[in-house]
């Protein structure tokens, strides 16, 4: 899986649910939803529109994929994408470049910008609960979470945030 000019890497982490398998990358290439059968690839969909994904990856929930859709230097929108079909469920623009952790039921989205956004990963429309600015930009690097506490980084700073319970 390549994308059609070689002017970056594929950062998207392939994504496996049951024998789907969802893969994508930028540049014009796109996604894809493989079902795995015995040795054999069949494709379901396959889509430059649904959920081409520069450098971030995306999460999986209740049969949806929740991720960022669109080349950074250029505005991302977070988006929801029936993993089956490759519909857009929704699109959420403005906080353009970022990851997403699923958290429970729950997506912590960490914008490029320092910003994190939080709300129910639902197929209905994405509505945050909370919004704090966490740090300065530039943020790339993917946040780790564990017993309720969220830790972030970028270029100069380690932050540690308390997001569950306890």
């Amino acid at each position: 899986w390549r994308p059609v000019i070689n002017a970056s890497v594929n950062a998207c982490t392939p994504v496996a649910v049951g024998n789907l398998i969802f893969v994508s990358t930028s540049y014009g290439k796109g996604a894809t939803v493989l079902a795995v059968n015995g040795n054999k690839f069949e494709t379901l969909w396959s889509s430059d529109q649904s959920l081409s994904c520069h450098y971030s990856s995306v999460v999986h929930h209740d049969g949806h994929l929740f991720g960022f859709h669109g080349r950074q230097e250029r505005g991302c929108e977070l988006r929801c994408v029936e993993l089956k079909t490759g519909k857009v469920k929704w699109r959420f623009r403005g906080l353009r470049a970022g990851s997403v952790t699923l958290a429970g039921k729950e997506l912590l989205v960490l914008t490029e910008r320092g910003e994190l956004v939080r709300g129910p990963a639902t197929p209905a429309a994405f509505r945050p609960s909370a919004r704090v600015q966490l740090m300065g930009a530039t943020v790339r690097a993917y946040p780790a979470l564990a017993n309720g506490k969220l830790y972030v980084r970028n270029g100069r700073q380690l932050l540690c945030a308390q997001v569950g319970g306890d």
